[in-house]
């Protein structure tokens, strides 16, 4: 009777676990596999620093509520464009202290980049709804 009573308990508490793992909000759950890289958001200003945020944005907009969805698009998307402004100046974000290299580039590649720059920097607000819904949603706190 014990033994029955065990392999009841047992698998109730299988079912339990594994109902509490399917019903987890996949928005929740985006935002805490990404945690670390959003946390780190500029942090390093490099290529591959940048790649990381773009896909965390990405990888969390795809999942993310209506109400912010827009939002972390828009995050994703101005990320990428700096990438993008970089490539298409031939020079990687990490270099754009090397005062040789820089001067090198055209005005049409300084102000594409300086376009991309100010087009990321004007995000504030976006950032700031994003941290705020996560916060509320999730219970998740965001740097």
């Amino acid at each position: 009777m014990m033994r029955a009573v065990a392999g009841v308990v047992t698998t109730a508490l299988a079912i339990t676990t594994l109902t509490a793992c399917a019903g987890e909000d996949p928005y929740c759950v985006a935002v805490e596999e990404q945690k670390a890289t959003l946390n780190s958001l500029g942090e390093k200003r490099t290529d591959a620093a940048y790649r990381s945020y773009a896909r965390a944005f990405r990888s969390v907009a795809k999942v993310s509520p209506p109400a912010v969805k827009k939002d972390w698009t828009e995050l994703a998307e101005v990320t990428a464009s700096v990438l993008n402004a970089q490539e298409k100046a031939d020079i990687k974000l990490e270099e754009m202290s090397d005062v040789e290299k820089v001067k090198k580039l055209s005005t049409e590649q300084l102000k594409s980049l300086n376009n991309a720059y100010e087009a990321f920097n004007k995000t504030s607000q976006q950032r700031r709804a994003v941290v705020k819904n996560v916060k509320q949603e999730c219970e998740i706190t965001l740097a």
